[in-house]
């Protein structure tokens, strides 16, 4: 489940596969290994059993792997967004967080959650939804606005693989932790002891089956169409919600119901929750965890109490379902608190800790492997994307310069300003200090801040400003290849008449943005109407 089953999950975005499932299967061992540690330390030595050193059983490796996948499942959230030395410490440092909110949730509360609906989805998901939002701050296009945040028709279906692995294990990962010894049914386990596997399984695939008819349904009904997205994640949904229950006697309509409604509920936040924080806080939750793992933990949570007041105490970790109930609403509050406090605090760290000064990463990188990964390119953003980019620059949402919102930021009379600089490190405090991959000395493309003359950006050479009324501007060719796409545009400005400049205009601007690199403090052509 862990290296196929969410590996192959996050391979829907057409230029990360490579990362999906290469950093996916790192991240897994890390925080494998940094568990059996961590989580041995916590169970035998801290607390517990007070043992002098760690023995390394079967719960213990179980246990390690289910920190795992609550690290893949924050790593869904920051995916294509973090440079892979910053998922390193993220994801390191998710690890001692979740030995002590296993032991508070498990231990101290003894909250129902045999399947990790507290400790593992709840946990993981506001965890990677926290540090989204820290590393997403000042980053272009981080979002569902990105064009290479989608999915195509061969990464769908690769990305169905890890759904339908992950379906037919999720029971017995919920389960895994349910067994029983030999030891355990001599020293005369309890029916309930001897019942918890097989509940575990039932539960859990009625559950997931009641999700997967959800979802189809709830899919076409409010798209129109099936969504590859909701067939791939949500139909998933019923297991998660199921962690924290599967345990206990419920009937089959019961898992039925509890598995179709988390089904519809993830669903729906795909379609309206997802673009709706994306665009009002900026959350960039790329695969859309808050809704197949968030939402239905919290879901699972409540049932697990609920589910709990009708049960023979036998089946419980407290006398009566109202206390169980309590702590099981108690555990839920805590794993959110300690993951939301942790995500922001480290998404905070690795977005500020930079000892090499390395460059955050630009609009064009977010999504692709080029940057990381050898005979891979960068693959440039499409004109929509550009447009939407410059705009984001032109209303200080990019981490541009404070010149464009004081007395300099109002737009001039219908033309934008284009200069030429020499890529020589000696460039204004309004212009990106280098351009990402251009060689020293290289003439490139970029834009002043809009309504900011020529004049007064000293380090530019003046050029041609281009007069959104006036189509017969002159080609100024760039020595650039990077830039060749902006002369082109330049160039068909002059042979075609008004009917096309707006187009012509946009394929210049896009050479403009490319060559500019997207670099973090420079700025990208606006057109202005």
């Amino acid at each position: 489940m862990i290296w196929i089953g969410f590996g192959f999950l996050m391979t829907f975005m057409r230029r990360y596969g490579y990362g999906a499932i290469a950093l996916n299967y790192f991240a897994s061992a890390l925080m494998f290994l940094a568990a059996i540690l961590m989580l041995g330390a916590t169970q035998q030595v801290f607390w517990n059993q007070h043992r002098t050193k760690i023995q390394i059983d079967i719960a213990l490796l179980i246990d390690s792997a289910f920190c795992a996948a609550s690290g893949m499942i924050a790593f869904g959230a920051i995916i294509g967004k973090a440079t892979p030395t910053q998922l390193t410490w993220l994801l390191f440092w998710q690890v001692p967080l979740y030995a002590l909110n296993q032991h508070l949730v498990i231990h101290t509360f003894k909250a129902l959650d045999m399947g990790g609906t507290i400790v593992i989805h709840l946990f993981g998901a506001y965890f990677g939804l926290a540090a989204s939002l820290m590393l997403s701050r000042n980053q272009p296009l981080h979002g569902l606005d990105n064009p290479k945040n989608t999915g195509a028709y061969l990464n769908d279906i690769f990305s169905m693989i890890g759904t339908i692995f992950l379906f037919i294990y999720w029971p017995s990962f919920n389960g895994a932790l349910a067994s029983v010894s030999a030891a355990d049914l001599a020293d005369g386990a309890s029916d309930a002891d001897k019942a918890a596997q097989f509940l575990s399984i039932v539960n859990t695939l009625l559950s997931l089956l009641g999700a997967g008819l959800s979802v189809f349904a709830t899919s076409a009904l409010v798209g129109g169409r099936f969504n590859m997205v909701h067939i791939q994640n949500s139909t998933l949904a019923g297991g998660v919600a199921m962690g924290a229950a599967c345990t206990l006697r419920l009937t089959p309509g019961g898992a039925l119901v509890v598995g179709a409604a988390a089904g519809v509920i993830s669903t729906l936040g795909y379609q309206y929750l997802t673009p709706l924080l994306d665009r009002v806080i900026r959350l960039g939750d790329t695969c859309g965890v808050h809704n197949l793992h968030g939402i239905p933990a919290i879901v699972g949570t409540l049932v697990a109490g609920l589910a709990a007041l009708g049960q023979n105490p036998d089946y419980l970790n407290y006398s009566t379902g109202r206390q169980q109930l309590g702590y099981q609403v108690l555990a839920g509050v805590v794993t959110m608190g300690i993951a939301i406090a942790g995500g922001l605090l480290g998404g905070a760290f690795v977005a500020w800790f930079n000892p090499r000064g390395d460059d955050p990463l630009s609009a064009v990188e977010l999504f692709d492997d080029g940057p990381w990964w050898e005979h891979q390119h960068t693959e440039p953003l499409p004109i929509s994307a550009s447009i939407h980019a410059a705009n984001l620059s032109a209303h200080g949402k990019m981490g541009g310069c404070s010149g464009c919102h004081n007395g300099l930021g109002h737009h001039g009379a219908g033309s934008i300003s284009v200069g030429q600089f020499v890529n020589d490190g000696n460039v204004h405090s309004h212009t990106p200090a280098a351009a990402a991959g251009v060689p020293p000395s290289t003439s490139i493309f970029i834009a002043t801040c809009p309504g900011v003359s020529l004049q007064q950006q000293p380090a530019l050479a003046p050029a041609n400003s281009i007069n959104a009324n006036e189509p017969e501007t002159a080609v100024w060719r760039a020595p650039s290849q990077m830039a060749q796409g902006a002369a082109i545009g330049l160039q068909q400005l002059q042979q075609r008449g008004r009917q096309a400049y707006r187009q012509s205009m946009e394929q210049a601007v896009v050479g403009m943005n490319a060559a500019a690199a997207y670099t973090a403090n420079g700025h990208v052509v606006n057109i202005i109407d």
